[in-house]
């Protein structure tokens, strides 16, 4: 044999056993974790609306202490990114481990059980697995959604729980909304934490916990906070936390130069809020004072949530469950605040699809962040893997745990999002959107995510883009089919 085969040979099988010393640790990770208190537990924290504004994402606006200090404890991604920026439709794909399309999971209205009735959703996984799977307030969009593999669940979301009398009055003289009568948009009684649900299944997640861990019963725990969802409603010493006069507006509240007006028209025109809440104008552009209003609400409103979450991971911490429980925080989509004009979420533009993501699990990453993109496809089988579950074959996402063991690691260097006939794919150089409604092509936009990640500009139409919006629209294809194949072909 001569020595270029000898090194040949020797590199594969290097190569082998760094890739098997890999797969052991993590298998004896998972093992480690188990062993102490049998099977490993799951503490599932899911905000409605967050956006990546918060401290340990580098925006100091808000007052977020208890999610700074669990991305301190764990692993935050930086580029996590939603599939779909509408509540219904993210929570059916997060739960099946399914990317939204066209055909399934695209609004706000989605139910998994309805659009992928052959799925094995993360509830039922764990239920089959011995776990006791427990659901207090928003996990699904609809209560009824797949309940059946819940052990037990509360009455799902509680969006609207007023406690200010003015704001009750106010409603019953309202006139009716798209959903029902309007409200009002922000309230701030002084109330204690449990007047709202959000306070409520808090305190009943932390009884429940104790009461698992005398029965010795692992669990899968899904927490879901509306808050900070519209209604902006939360105690008053969460609103007096901030100086209404310091709260700086957006200083991009125009549309993008250059940008089509299908991007416009078709992707966002804030109508969750315009046409369901008291005072704000059908159209046009928000006057200073509400746009302030609202920036103050959605702050406090984030704040009574991170207070909330703080109590959470305490009392886990309190039982001694802390060291058997891997605790992943997620926000279903993110969110506007007056960028562009738009306010709420339903697009494909940066401020609607990049969320905060952290995971702390024991015996893997701590106090690190990670640049490797990442999608909620990819908590699934991430769960999956990290309790020794067999995942189902047809998880469209990829397991995060090698990015646990090593941060540095990039296991995927884009992802996927879409809402209604926007479809997008974004890495760390481009944003590409393109529009098509049952197969036509209505339009495109292309942001540079180096010199304009708040997407100021549309590149798209400039000759200069030609070429990059020619490769965008080959990698746009190529994830169009992987999203629509058939997953559950026999």
């Amino acid at each position: 044999m001569n020595s270029f085969k000898k090194i040949l040979i020797f590199i594969l099988f290097l190569a082998v056993t760094l890739v098997s010393c890999k797969t052991n640790e993590t298998k004896k990770n998972a093992e480690k974790t188990s062993e102490k208190n049998g099977k490993h537990n799951v503490l599932f924290i899911s905000i409605d609306d967050l956006r990546t504004k918060i401290n340990s994402y580098g925006e100091l606006e808000m007052i977020t202490p208890n999610i700074d200090k669990l991305a301190f404890e764990g692993l935050q991604f930086n580029q996590a990114y939603t599939n779909i920026a509408v509540c219904g439709a993210s929570r059916a794909s997060i739960m099946t481990g399914i990317r939204p399309s066209e055909t399934r999971f695209n609004d706000f209205s989605s139910r998994a059980s309805k659009d992928t009735p052959n799925a094995k959703p993360l509830n039922q996984i764990f239920q089959e697995n011995g776990y006791e799977t427990i659901s207090y307030g928003k996990i699904y969009h609809h209560k009824d959604d797949f309940q059946e593999y819940w052990s037990e669940k509360d009455n799902g979301q509680i969006q609207s729980d007023f406690q200010d009398p003015a704001s009750i009055e106010r409603i019953n003289n309202a006139e009716r909304g798209e959903y029902g009568k309007k409200q009002p948009a922000f309230e701030y009684p002084d109330v204690d934490d449990y007047a709202y649900n959000d306070g409520k299944i808090t305190k009943n997640a932390i009884n429940k916990m104790r009461e698992l861990k005398d029965q010795n019963k692992p669990f899968f725990m899904a927490i879901g906070y509306v808050s900070p969802h519209l209604p902006f409603i939360q105690p008053k010493k969460y609103w007096d936390m901030y100086k209404h006069d310091e709260i700086e507006l957006a200083d991009n509240g125009y549309h993008p130069k250059n940008v089509q007006k299908i991007a416009i028209h078709a992707q966002h025109n804030s109508a969750e809020m315009r046409k369901n809440y008291l005072d704000m104008p059908l159209e046009g552009k928000l006057d200073d004072d509400l746009a302030r209003n609202l920036i103050h609400g959605y702050y406090a409103s984030v704040t009574y949530m991170d207070a909330l979450i703080g109590e959470l991971i305490k009392g886990l911490d309190d039982l001694g469950l802390r060291e058997n429980t891997t605790i992943v925080l997620w926000s279903d989509h993110g969110y506007f605040l007056g960028e562009h004009g738009f306010w709420c979420k339903h697009s494909t533009f940066h401020e609607a699809v990049k969320i905060p993501f952290i995971i702390s699990s024991p015996d893997y990453a701590k106090n690190k962040t990670t640049q490797s993109f990442t999608e909620l496809v990819d908590v699934y089988p991430t769960l999956c893997e990290l309790t020794n579950l067999k995942a189902p074959t047809y998880l469209q996402g990829k397991s995060l745990v090698p990015v646990l063991l090593d941060p540095t690691k990039e296991i995927k260097t884009e992802v996927y999002t879409r809402y209604k006939q926007g479809e997008a794919v974004i890495d760390k150089d481009y944003s590409y959107t393109e529009f098509v409604e049952g197969g036509k092509y209505l339009g495109n936009m292309l942001y540079d995510n180096h010199t304009d990640i708040r997407q100021n500009t549309d590149l798209s139409k400039m000759k200069s883009s030609a070429k990059i919006v020619s490769k965008y629209k080959e990698k746009l294809r190529i994830k169009r089919a992987e999203v629509n194949k058939d997953l559950f072909q026999k």
